[in-house]
C-alpha cells in the first residue's frame, strides 16, 4: 500500500558517531515521501572503504548509517514510486545530480555534488533503508538475498572491466584476494582472458581464486611477483596499498593496462616513474565506483553465471557488526554480509 510505513516506529541501525566509534542504537524507521521507498535490509557487505571511514581515512557525514552494498525487500514505497511492496531489489548508493557538468558529459562517477547512501547518507547498517526510487533494481526472487550484499561491487568491478576494454586472449594479473578480487578472476574468464593469475598472501583465498577461474596463484610473501610475472596485458590492483600498485606496473607489458579498482587511505602516496610511465607507455587507469554498470550487474547475478558463495565467508548480525567492523577480517575470510538481524 502506497505511503505504508513499516509496522515498527523505532528500528535497530549501527551509527557511526565520530571517527572510531560505532553505537547500536534505535532510531525512527524512516517513512517515504514522494519518489522515495523504504526496503528491509536483507544484506550488506561489509567493505574496505567502511574501514577506512572508521578510521577517519576517507572522507564521510557524521552521525551515520554505515553500508553502501545492499538490497532488500521492498516495504513501502511513496508516491510516484513503481516499484511494489514485497519486491526484490538492490540498491546503487550513489546518487548524481545528473546537471552538473560532469554529469551532462557522462562521468556521473564524478559528480560535483554527489551522494551516496552509506557515506554522506544514511546507508544499509540497519533494518530499513530509505532511498530514492531511482537507486532502485530490481532482482529476480529466486536470487539468494545474501548475494544483494555482492551486487554493488560487482558493478564495480563491472565497469573496472569495461575501462580495461578487454577483446578476449589476455593474460591478466589480479592483485588481491579480497571478494573484488574474486569477482574480477570471474569477470576475465567469462571475459576470454587465456591466462589469469591471482596474487594475494592467503592460501585459503588462493585456493578460492582457483575454484573460481584462476589458471594459477602466487604467494607473494614467498615468492618474487615481478621476477615470475613478465609482459602481461592486463594488471587488477584490487588490494589498495603501494606494493600492489607497484607490482601491478611492473608486470604489465608496455603499452599494457594497469587498471585500479582497490581504494588505498587516503594519505597514501605512491611515487612511481614518470620516465618509465612514457617510455613503457603504460596505461593506469583508476576506477571509482559504477556509473551505469549497477543493473548490469544485478541481472548478472540473477543470471547465475558466477559463483558466489564462496566469496561469503561468515554472516553478521548489526549487534555484532562494531566488533567486527573494528577488527581485521579473520585470516582466509573474504566477505563478510550483515543481515538485518
Amino acid at each position: 500500500m502506497k505511503g505504508t510505513s513499516p509496522i515498527l516506529t523505532f528500528m535497530k541501525a549501527v551509527l557511526l558517531t565520530a571517527v572510531g566509534k560505532l553505537e547500536v542504537k534505535e532510531i525512527p524507521t524512516p517513512t517515504p515521501g514522494k519518489d522515495e521507498l523504504v526496503i528491509k535490509m536483507l544484506a550488506c557487505g561489509i567493505c574496505g572503504t567502511d574501514r577506512h571511514i572508521l578510521k577517519g581515512e576517507h572522507p564521510a557525514k557524521m552521525p551515520l548509517v554505515l553500508g553502501h552494498e545492499f538490497g532488500g525487500e521492498v516495504t513501502a514505497i511513496g508516491e510516484g514510486v513503481n516499484f511494489k511492496v514485497g519486491d526484490l531489489v538492490s540498491v546503487d548508493p550513489n546518487i548524481v545530480c545528473g546537471t552538473c557538468d560532469h554529469c551532462k558529459a557522462g562521468r556521473t562517477a564524478h559528480c560535483r555534488n554527489l551522494e551516496a547512501l552509506g557515506v554522506t547518507l544514511n546507508g544499509g547498517f540497519a533494518e530499513y533503508v530509505l532511498l530514492p526510487k531511482t537507486q532502485a533494481y530490481l532482482v529476480p526472487k529466486n536470487v539468494n538475498p545474501l548475494h544483494l550484499g555482492l551486487v554493488e561491487p560487482l558493478a564495480c568491478c563491472i565497469r573496472g572491466m569495461d575501462l580495461a576494454e578487454m577483446k578476449g586472449g589476455e593474460r591478466v594479473a589480479v592483485l588481491g584476494g579480497g571478494s573484488m578480487g574474486m569477482l574480477v578472476v570471474q569477470l576475465a574468464k567469462l571475459a576470454g582472458a587465456s591466462e589469469i593469475v591471482l596474487i594475494t598472501r592467503q592460501k585459503a583465498r588462493r585456493d578460492v581464486a582457483m575454484l573460481l577461474g584462476a589458471t594459477s596463484t602466487i604467494d607473494p610473501t614467498t615468492e618474487d611477483v615481478t621476477a615470475i610475472l613478465k609482459d602481461m596485458d592486463v594488471s587488477f590492483e584490487v588490494a589498495g596499498v603501494s606494493e600492489t600498485f607497484h607490482q601491478a606496473c611492473a608486470i604489465t607489458r608496455s603499452g599494457g593496462t594497469v587498471l585500479v579498482l582497490g581504494v588505498a587511505p587516503n594519505h597514501e602516496k605512491v611515487p612511481f616513474s614518470v620516465y618509465d610511465l612514457v617510455i613503457r607507455g603504460l596505461r593506469i587507469i583508476g576506477s571509482y565506483i559504477n556509473p551505469f554498470t549497477q543493473a548490469r550487474a544485478a541481472e548478472l547475478i540473477a543470471s547465475g553465471k558466477l559463483n558466489l558463495d564462496p566469496i561469503i565467508s561468515r554472516t553478521v548480525s548489526l549487534e555484532e557488526l562494531p566488533a567486527v567492523l573494528a577488527a581485521d577480517p579473520g585470516q582466509g575470510d573474504i566477505k563478510y554480509i550483515v543481515t538485518g538481524d
